[in-house]
């Protein structure tokens, strides 16, 4: 079809008449005419720029972004565009990215209080704190009644501990829009710090009841120390309706993105599958597979299993190199899981596509700065669990580590937790889905175990914890690795492994926790619906004895 550009007087007459029902209030009619103008070959900032707000307004921000490009491919100079791209970026955890289209924008419109509020957003979220408090500040000079960015200043102030300060910029934001969520969170924290427990809680209540949680990612990972407070101070019940406020909102958020593509549903496919399978054969003549490394290890399992952990301690050790929780494979090789065909095509396949697929894989580690040559390699990926088909293919070699942990207090941590949104992290925003997900997945890898050539050893989390030494020594010589002294000082190598930000990072740092244990116990109320899911594999697994 022929494009039809912006100097047509048609496609300018269509774009007139968007323009004129959006500014009516009538978003449907303009969204279906923007879309059905562009089906029709017609390009126009305008055009772009409307259904992009639809594909917003529906969650679709990967959609929004690519309209909002193609607008601004056409005005490339346009603030608005700018500040709108930024805004989808920070939907989409695209941080960096984020803070340059915002500072475009200010470039081209000093005096755009929105771009410096979102530029304060993902300065927030870098780690740029000073930065971030001096662009919120800036909006809030350009527009004095911005309770956005009069509720992040709240929040800030609340992070150094300023009480009064933080009371200022939130009864600020309250005289603007009295249901402000970050400044009742900062509230809510304040609250806690000083003494006012039922206030709090009263406050954070309100703003999960209202499902109002605004644009500052800061003021969901407050929430979620909120209820870490609760939690320590006994209160479980408060403590996991918290989470569940939470999981309920990122949920309606986040399904449009995820629900015509389900994890569980490729897990559910694989296992079905994986039940009528015949066996595979060991590959012949493999070489070289390992690429620049002297060995190769999957370190996977199910989040929260005590996977970056023992990637930690296996860091320690100066014959290992290790990644920390990227994804390496192609989306070539990784399309293969999706359907039947898929399935049945790797199964066969052999020869130049799997080395491609090979080279795509190491160069993706190379480029994510693992330096591996002459060293162990340990790929650490929780939900390549079932992805173990694709190992078996590419890497029949390696070896692959199976992190378990009691199901009961996975399931709770990866419930409670706060993750960045992908296909897996989706799964654990509904208690039961998360529990049947983890479910699956060991039934997959169950089921999948004895049908493909590979050497799987099994670590137990809670062995790691009260004996070190002999589960450690275990591991080390699953994989060819000499055991170290200083791996019982693995903190000093945290640093070098972790992301800043990784979940786990800050309990990795502290070392050795025996306290993390059995935590389901204090949320057996809570769990109680899901506990028959995860029971086969408490048994299965050898917790049933101590639990």
């Amino acid at each position: 079809m022929a494009e039809i550009e912006a100097d047509d007087d048609r496609v300018n007459l269509v774009a007139e008449q968007v323009i004129a029902a959006a500014r009516t209030g009538d978003d449907a009619l303009a969204i279906e005419l923007a879309d059905r103008a562009l089906g029709d070959g017609m390009r126009h900032p305008a055009l772009y720029n409307v259904r992009a707000s639809g594909y917003w307004r529906d969650a679709l921000y990967r959609a929004a972004l690519d309209d909002l490009r193609s607008a601004v491919a056409m005005m490339p100079r346009n603030p608005m565009l700018w500040d709108k791209i930024g805004f989808c970026q920070l939907k989409l955890n695209e941080w960096k990215v984020a803070r340059l289209s915002f500072e475009t924008a200010i470039a081209n419109a000093p005096a755009l209080a929105t771009a410096h509020y979102g530029r304060g957003l993902a300065l927030q979220v870098l780690g740029d704190r000073v930065a971030a408090k001096a662009a919120h500040g800036r909006a809030v000079e350009l527009k004095p009644d911005f309770a956005e960015a009069l509720g992040s200043l709240a929040l800030m102030s609340m992070g150094e501990s300023n009480i009064p300060v933080a009371r200022r910029f939130a009864e600020r934001a309250f005289a603007v829009d009295r249901t402000q969520p970050t400044a009742r969170i900062a509230m809510a924290m304040s609250g806690l710090q000083s003494g006012a427990i039922k206030a709090a809680a009263q406050g954070v209540s309100e703003v999960l009841q209202e499902g109002k949680f605004g644009d500052d990612p800061q003021a969901n990972t407050v929430l979620g120390l909120i209820a870490d407070a609760f939690d320590q101070r006994g209160d479980c019940a408060q403590a996991f309706a918290i989470s569940s406020g939470l999981n309920r909102k990122r949920r309606e958020i986040q399904e449009p993105r995820f629900k015509s593509s389900r994890a569980s549903e490729v897990v559910h496919r694989l296992r079905r599958h994986f039940e009528r399978e015949q066996a595979w054969p060991a590959p012949d003549n493999v070489q070289d597979a390992s690429g620049p490394a002297a060995g190769h290890v999957f370190l996977l399992g199910f989040a929260r299993s005590g996977t970056t952990l023992l990637e930690t301690i296996l860091a320690s050790n100066a014959a290992v190199a290790a990644l920390d929780e990227r994804d390496c494979f192609s989306d070539a090789a990784k399309e293969t899981l999706a359907d039947e065909t898929g399935i049945a095509r790797l199964a066969a396949l052999d020869g130049p596509e799997l080395e491609e697929w090979r080279r795509d894989y190491w160069k993706s580690v190379q480029n994510a700065g693992a330096n591996v040559a002459g060293r162990v390699f340990v790929d650490k990926w929780p939900f390549n669990s079932y992805r173990l088909p694709l190992i078996a293919k590419m890497f029949p070699h390696a070896r692959v580590l199976l992190a378990l942990r009691d199901p009961r207090d996975v399931v709770l941590s990866c419930f409670r937790r706060r993750f960045v949104q992908n296909a897996d992290t989706f799964e654990f925003l509904v208690l039961e889905d998360c529990a049947r997900f983890y479910a699956e997945i060991m039934d997959l890898v169950a089921t999948m175990r004895p049908k493909l050539p590979l050497a799987i050893h099994q670590h137990r989390y809670e062995d790691m914890i009260t004996n070190f030494d002999d589960s450690v020594r275990s591991v080390c010589e699953f994989i060819g690795i000499p055991w170290n002294e200083n791996m019982r000082e693995f903190q000093r190598a945290a640093d070098g492994v972790l992301h800043p930000n990784a979940q786990s990072g800050q309990q990795v740092r502290r070392g050795l926790y025996k306290g993390a244990i059995g935590q389901w116990h204090r949320y057996a109320r809570e769990l109680a619906p899901v506990l028959p899911i995860l029971e086969p594999w408490v048994e299965r697994y050898g917790y049933s004895q101590v639990s």
